[in-house]
């Protein structure tokens, strides 16, 4: 599965996306990686587009507000939140399935699942792309 639906507070949800990304960090880790300047949650961006994920693109197709993404670290990889209309969504994947975030222009995260290119189109102001991309480049050190 590519994506959940995260709205309720279903356990078997929450297992089956942090099985898929890895395990959380600790509560200890997250304020340990926080002091060390990684934290653990991202900055909000404007989620303006996703490519790969057919259901997911079908549900924004209608959109025409402002859809905020976030993303939070993981032991193994990264999950995506997202809202549409009244729904929270978790888009989770791991380092090894090549994430990448460009380091100039469009700001853009890519990463490969099930042999299909996945990419989250983003926008913020500067100062806050300059702070995603260099979240995601500190997020990326451990994995390399």
């Amino acid at each position: 599965m590519m994506h959940w639906n995260v709205t309720y507070n279903d356990p078997n949800r929450w297992k089956a996306v942090f099985d898929a990304a890895g395990p959380r960090l600790t509560w200890c880790q997250g304020i340990r990686e926080t002091l060390r300047g990684r934290p653990v949650g991202s900055p909000k961006l404007d989620l303006l587009s996703v490519e790969g994920i057919p259901e997911l693109e079908e549900l924004r197709r209608t959109i025409n507000e402002r859809t905020v993404v976030n993303f939070q670290r993981t032991q193994g990889g990264l999950v995506a939140y997202t809202k549409v209309r009244l729904e929270v969504y978790a888009i989770p994947f791991r380092w090894s399935e090549g994430v990448r975030c460009t380091s100039e222009g469009p700001l853009e995260l890519r990463f490969l699942r099930e042999n299909r290119e996945v990419r989250l189109a983003m926008r913020a102001s500067r100062s806050v792309e300059k702070n995603v991309r260099s979240w995601f480049a500190k997020a990326a050190e451990e994995f390399q």
